[in-house]
């Protein structure tokens, strides 16, 4: 997977002008770069390929149509079409409630010498997508993106508008409470 930092930001730059300017093809290159990472975020998030589906493609309209809006100032556009499918995404569970989220089961961790990761890679599915239930919407995020996405923390804190600091300390507590959800699960 290609890094979503400064090189994707300089890549984009050239697009985000010809779109603004009208280009259908910069509009179609740049949607093609991000359908599938904002549709693989929001499944995460949704659980659900036909809402996930609805969403991505919302995105991805709202992006391109709302170019006017975005500052390229020092956000990068990865992010902001990333806050663009987190607004998304709690929009429909304000609609739709709050149903059964994160089904992971075609995520696979990368491989890692960290033992908390390599813990979590030995996992059933079913184990991990109900513990992750057990999180808030910010930590399941914050997992969601550096896990599954497999993104920076300084690329997470541009989605999260937080800083790296505070990214990196929600990570810590979301591996905490995930690992005390999967002991809980373990021991019923």
């Amino acid at each position: 997977m290609r890094a979503l930092g400064k090189a994707a930001s300089d890549d984009d730059r050239p697009l985000i002008e010809r779109v603004r300017r009208g280009d259908q093809d910069a509009a179609r290159t740049l949607y093609e770069r991000y359908f599938d990472r904002i549709y693989n975020y929001v499944y995460a998030r949704l659980g659900r390929a036909e809402d996930a589906e609805d969403l991505a493609i919302d995105t991805m309209t709202r992006s391109l149509t709302r170019l006017d809006l975005f500052q390229d100032q020092g956000v990068a556009f990865s992010s902001w079409v990333y806050r663009i499918a987190h607004n998304a995404t709690i929009d429909h569970y304000r609609r739709h409630g709050k149903v059964t989220l994160v089904p992971l089961d075609d995520a696979t961790l990368p491989q890692s010498a960290d033992p908390s990761e390599l813990a979590m890679e030995q996992l059933s599915n079913e184990d991990l997508r109900l513990a992750l239930r057990d999180l808030t919407d910010e930590q399941q995020q914050v997992l969601i993106l550096r896990f599954f996405q497999d993104l920076t923390a300084a690329q997470v804190a541009g989605i999260m508008g937080k800083s790296v600091g505070a990214v990196q300390a929600l990570q810590h507590r979301a591996l905490g409470s995930l690992e005390r959800a999967l002991q809980g699960r373990a021991e019923n």
